[in-house]
């Protein structure tokens, strides 16, 4: 803490504190020292090391494995990014899944997907209004099919009908999340 008032941007005296506010349990402020000690130095070691251990603590596996990677990439030696590397994949495959467990088929038009992704680029991050507009517009062109669904979603469906479920509950789509962001389209 004193080297920190002596020097406040020493990239390592900020990945120090940023492994003890892991330690501590709080890694908000982990990750804010360890995104700190790499605003100099992208390719840092040390930083990258620690950001990914931070968003590793935070539930943020994929974003984790992504700076364990660029630490990897930097000093391949390291057994720590390896380490890293693995633990995260392992997260993300016990969280969802393996990608072998995980089978999707194109049976049907899938167009829509496509056009509904071609609507989203042209339009503003977080405004989802004319997408829903585009949903609405194609469900009431084609007739709903649950058997269509069931085959197209797989394992999947009964997440479907759960979030369905959860939009349908007013007061919790009214809510926001601490962030700001509107319960409702975090669900859509």
């Amino acid at each position: 803490m004193k080297a920190l008032i002596l020097q406040p941007d020493d990239k390592n005296c900020l990945v120090a504190r940023s492994k003890c506010y892991v330690k501590m349990g709080d890694s908000d402020n982990a990750l804010r020292d360890a995104e700190a000690s790499l605003k100099e130095d992208k390719e840092f070691f040390k930083g990258l090391y620690q950001k990914a251990e931070a968003l590793y603590t935070m539930g943020d596996f994929e974003f984790a494995l992504v700076f364990y990677h660029r630490g990897h990439k930097l000093r391949p030696e390291l057994q720590e990014f390896r380490l890293g590397i693995q633990k995260a994949q392992e997260a993300i495959d016990n969280s969802v899944g393996s990608p072998s467990s995980v089978k999707l088929e194109n049976k049907g038009d899938l167009s829509f997907f496509h056009k509904a992704d071609e609507v989203k680029k042209g339009w503003p991050k977080g405004l989802i209004h004319p997408l829903r507009r585009e949903m609405r517009q194609q469900n009431k062109k084609t007739p709903k099919s649950e058997k269509t669904a069931k085959q197209l979603l797989g394992e999947l469906y009964s997440d479907k009908e759960y979030l369905e479920k959860l939009l349908k509950d007013e007061d919790l789509v009214k809510g926001k999340m601490r962030a700001g962001e509107r319960l409702q389209n975090l669900i859509l």
